[in-house]
């Protein structure tokens, strides 16, 4: 079995943040919670979606080309 690994650090944590919940989301957040927590928690939101989005979007094409094949999508974070 082949394996096919991605890492993601995503930079801009708190443009997210603010983007997606608003500026007083922003703010609480740079200035009343750890930097680490809201980096753990954006990233492993954007990760899930990330992840659902390519397991249906690589069962559609497989099945379009006539792949049959198991297919498993997980999570593994490295400092765990």
């Amino acid at each position: 079995m082949k394996r096919l690994v991605i890492d993601i650090d995503i930079k801009n944590i708190l443009e997210i943040v603010k983007k997606r919940k608003g500026r007083v989301s922003a703010f609480v957040a740079k200035y009343f919670l750890r930097e680490e927590m809201i980096h753990d928690e954006v990233e492993s939101r954007v990760v899930k979606e990330i992840q659902k989005n390519l397991e249906q979007n690589l069962k559609i094409r497989m099945h379009q080309e006539g792949i049959k094949a198991d297919l498993e999508i997980r999570l593994e974070d490295p400092y765990d």
